[in-house]
């Protein structure tokens, strides 16, 4: 893969070595070129509630032209955002990637660096794919002090077999209150890598909500580093696999300071032969006293050719920690099913019940309510299928 010719150039240089050194499972494509769109296309994609404040990404490029920028924030490409912002930037950059595909991105990788400074209106990132080539979105995104905001990213697939591998870097100042939600509803036989990494700073708070239906191959990859004290990070997940598709969540909650807190929830709904696989795990530091950490992965399998893995891991180093974590697996209640019928509720619609009332905690209380009709239809893409 030839490296782009820029500013960037000795960062992308180090993160392909490290990619080399880590090796890859996976053969990918050639990274893509910027492709072209309809505006048409670009608006019907755009949530109501962003419509004053949305981005638009295009094969990983930021198109100023589809996008509407607020002022409330600072917007800039990588390579133009080196030159005002590069101390912070090189800070973010140095760290080596935990993983291959990580790596990649950091090599190849296009985007902006975001700067939020103070509240604004709900921001939608709207990632467009127009090919089969490789996509190395890459964003940087720094949220300043006592700043509220929400972030809804979402992506538009023009092509059946688009391939993503798409990063996004937060940094929360102190006190920043943020919410980021991640859907994905992709095509089958698409390839999805989605890496989130945050920091955060004291009193700061970050909620992540995941959701998928899955894909020919579909990962999430959740990194949180809670730095200082009084923290709170809470990351949600909802996979809804059917068919032959294939759902990964991975989060890893490292706890740096005292005092912090942190919860994780994921859900997994699989029919059909699909396979999902969560990985989690806590990681308390000696110095991280007065720890609260919790950790749960709920599973509901609709079919007998259905497979999940769960692995929740706790790793602790200090002596005054509130923490736990745990999996199930299950099928539909034959009992609950038996007495919605006996009531006169079809079977199917039965089902539909039983399993909305397994996910509707984390679909109901969305606070973006146009993203909770995907999310329904997904489901019920699941159940029936």
């Amino acid at each position: 893969m030839i490296l782009c010719e820029d500013a960037l150039l000795p960062w992308r240089k180090k993160a392909y070595e490290r990619f080399l050194s880590l090796g890859s499972k996976v053969t990918l494509p050639e990274p893509a070129s910027k492709g072209s769109v309809d505006l048409e296309q670009i608006q019907a994609a755009i949530l109501p509630e962003c419509k004053e404040s949305y981005l638009v990404f295009v094969d990983g490029y930021l198109d100023r032209s589809l996008s509407k920028v607020p002022g409330e924030l600072v917007c800039l490409p990588l390579e133009a955002a080196l030159k005002s912002y590069g101390l912070f930037l090189q800070n973010r950059w140095s760290k080596p990637a935990d993983d291959s595909l990580s790596a990649l991105n950091t090599a190849l990788g296009h985007g902006a660096f975001i700067y939020i400074s103070q509240n604004c209106p709900p921001l939608q990132i709207l990632h467009v794919l127009t090919s089969s080539n490789l996509v190395s979105a890459r964003l940087q995104m720094t949220f300043g002090k006592s700043v509220n905001a929400t972030i809804v990213q979402t992506h538009l697939h023009l092509h059946p077999e688009s391939h993503s591998n798409a990063a996004l870097d937060l940094a929360l100042e102190a006190n920043a209150q943020v919410q980021l939600f991640d859907l994905q509803i992709m095509p089958e036989q698409a390839w999805s890598n989605t890496t989130i990494r945050s920091t955060q700073k004291k009193d700061s708070t970050l909620s992540v909500f995941h959701s998928t239906d899955g894909s020919k191959s579909a990962r999430f990859s959740a990194t949180a580093e809670l730095l200082e004290e009084n923290v709170s990070f809470v990351l949600s997940g909802l996979a809804m696999v059917t068919d032959e598709r294939k759902a990964n969540i991975h989060a890893l909650v490292d706890h740096v300071a005292p005092h912090c807190t942190s919860r994780q929830q994921i859900k997994m709904i699989l029919n059909g032969q699909s396979k999902a696989d969560f990985e989690g795990k806590i990681y308390v530091r000696q110095a991280a006293q007065k720890t609260a950490a919790y950790q749960l992965n709920n599973n509901l399998i609709l079919s007998e050719a259905a497979t999940v893995t769960t692995q929740p891991n706790l790793e602790i180093f200090a002596d005054d920690v509130k923490a736990s974590h745990g999996a199930t697996v299950a099928q539909l209640s034959e009992e609950a099913l038996f007495y919605l019928r006996a009531r006169g509720i079809p079977l199917k619609q039965a089902r539909s019940l039983l399993t909305h009332a397994f996910c509707r905690e984390l679909i109901d209380t969305l606070p973006i309510e146009s993203l909770k009709k995907p999310l329904l239809d997904a489901m019920i893409r699941t159940i029936y299928a």
